[in-house]
C-alpha cells in the first residue's frame, strides 16, 4: 500500500506538475472571471517557478545529503559482501532494444565492476526490482546482470534480487538473502544523494552497512548563488526534492529513525 501511496505523493509533490497544475488554475479563475484571485495565483506561481530556477535550491538540497559522504569512501581490508542498489539502467529501453541503456547513475555499476574484482571472495548482491505499477517485468535486474557479464563478471558470482520496488524494499530483501553475521562487514554501493535514506533503512533493520557513495551531483565547494543555468536548476530541484520527500515519508512511516 505505501508504494502506491509514495507514487500518489510525488505525482502531486512534483514540482513540474504544481507548476503546470497552478497555471491551469491561474486560466481557470481568470475566465470564470475570478481576476484578482487569479492574478495573485500567477504572481505566487511565478514567484515560486522563479526561485527555483534562478536560485540552485535543489543543488543545496542535494548538498546538504551528499556532503556526509564526501570523505567516507574508503575501502576496508577485506570484505564479507558487497551489496549494489539498482537504478542505474533503463529497463524499457533494455527491453525493447535488447541493450544495455546506462543513465545518469551509471556509477553504480562502473565502480561496482571495479570494487567486485579487488574483493574476488565477497558475497555479492544486486538489488533492483521494478519501480513501475503494474509492470514486474521491467525490472533493474536482467539489465544488471547483462552488464556484468559483458564486464567479465560471472553471473553466478552474483545474487540478482529482482522483486523490490523501492529503497525500503532494497534492503529488507537484500538482508533475507544476506543473512548478515554480527561481525561481517558488507558495503554498499549507491549514489551519494541516495545513500543517506538507504544507510537509515539499514540501520532501522540492524543492519550495519558500510557506504561507498558514488555518482556525487554537487561539487564539495557548492555555494548558493543565483545563475541562469535555468533548466538544471529545476531539474536539479526535482531530483532533490523527489529524495527529501522519500526520507521524510520514509521517517513518517517508520521505515527510518530520524531525518538527518
Amino acid at each position: 500500500m505505501s508504494f502506491y501511496l509514495s507514487k500518489i505523493i510525488w505525482l502531486i509533490f512534483n514540482p513540474f506538475n504544481i507548476f503546470i497544475f497552478l497555471t491551469i488554475l491561474c486560466l481557470l479563475l481568470y475566465f470564470l472571471n475570478f481576476r484578482k484571485k487569479s492574478k495573485i495565483l500567477f504572481i505566487l506561481n511565478f514567484i515560486y517557478i522563479s526561485s527555483v530556477s534562478f536560485f540552485p535550491i535543489g543543488s543545496y538540497l542535494i548538498y546538504q545529503i551528499e556532503k556526509e559522504y564526501h570523505s567516507k569512501n574508503i575501502l576496508p581490508k577485506n570484505l564479507d559482501g558487497i551489496l549494489v542498489l539498482g537504478g542505474a539502467t533503463n529497463p524499457i529501453l533494455f527491453k525493447e532494444f535488447n541493450q544495455i541503456s546506462l543513465n545518469s547513475s551509471a556509477e553504480r555499476l562502473v565502480v561496482s565492476v571495479q570494487i567486485i574484482k579487488k574483493f574476488k571472495t565477497s558475497k555479492v548482491i544486486f538489488s533492483g526490482g521494478s519501480g513501475i505499477i503494474n509492470r514486474p517485468d521491467l525490472g533493474h535486474a536482467s539489465a544488471a546482470k547483462r552488464f556484468y557479464r559483458d564486464m567479465g563478471i560471472e553471473s553466478e558470482k552474483i545474487k540478482f534480487e529482482n522483486k523490490s520496488r523501492n529503497t525500503f524494499e532494497n534492503i529488507v530483501f537484500s538482508k533475507k538473502i544476506a543473512n548478515p553475521k554480527s561481525h561481517e562487514q558488507w558495503l554498499i554501493i549507491t549514489s551519494a544523494s541516495h545513500m543517506k535514506r538507504a544507510i537509515l533503512v539499514a540501520s532501522k533493520n540492524n543492519w550495519q552497512l558500510i557506504p561507498f557513495a558514488v555518482d556525487f551531483k554537487i561539487t564539495k565547494n557548492f555555494k548558493l548563488f543565483p545563475n541562469f543555468r535555468l533548466l538544471y536548476n529545476l531539474n536539479t530541484f526535482q531530483e532533490a526534492l523527489h529524495e527529501w520527500l522519500g526520507i521524510i515519508f520514509y521517517y513518517l512511516t517508520n521505515r527510518i529513525n530520524k531525518i538527518l
